[in-house]
């Protein structure tokens, strides 16, 4: 089993990711792709060491500049406000799940009962997700 730091965890994190997903965003819509595991298969039912651990999603403009855009660790409901602000509830299996607005690139650690993660944002781009695993 591999170890990461808690406090700084992009610190000692192996690189490579274990896994990356790359998702093109067009401008308002979202994408939604489930967790890999260990034998190349989707989905995290499994033992704990099937299961991803850790992710880091970069956003990048089709433009080439940092791409603002929402994540949703649970599900495929991730939405972009489209006035004021957004806040969704959902800290448990089967819930919807809370859309996180990412500047650029954000780190997360990915919550055991999530199948799979989505992403949307106003304007058009590449989401990567860069996944590690214990």
């Amino acid at each position: 089993m591999r170890t990461y730091g808690a406090l700084n965890p992009l610190g000692t994190i192996p690189l490579p990711p274990d896994t990356v997903q790359t998702v093109l965003i067009a401008g308002s819509s979202g994408q939604a792709q489930d967790w890999p595991t260990a034998s190349g298969g989707l989905s995290t039912v499994g033992s704990a060491n099937e299961k991803c651990h850790l992710v880091m999603f970069t956003g990048v403009s089709t433009g080439g500049a940092a791409l603002n855009f929402m994540v949703n660790l649970i599900s495929t409901h991730a939405a972009v406000p489209s006035s004021g602000t957004s806040v969704t509830t959902g800290t448990t299996a089967g819930s919807t799940g809370s859309n996180i607005p990412v500047n650029g690139e954000a780190i997360f650690q990915i919550p055991a009962w999530s199948t799979g993660w989505s992403v949307a944002a106003l304007s058009s781009g590449y989401v990567m997700a860069q996944i590690w695993r214990k």
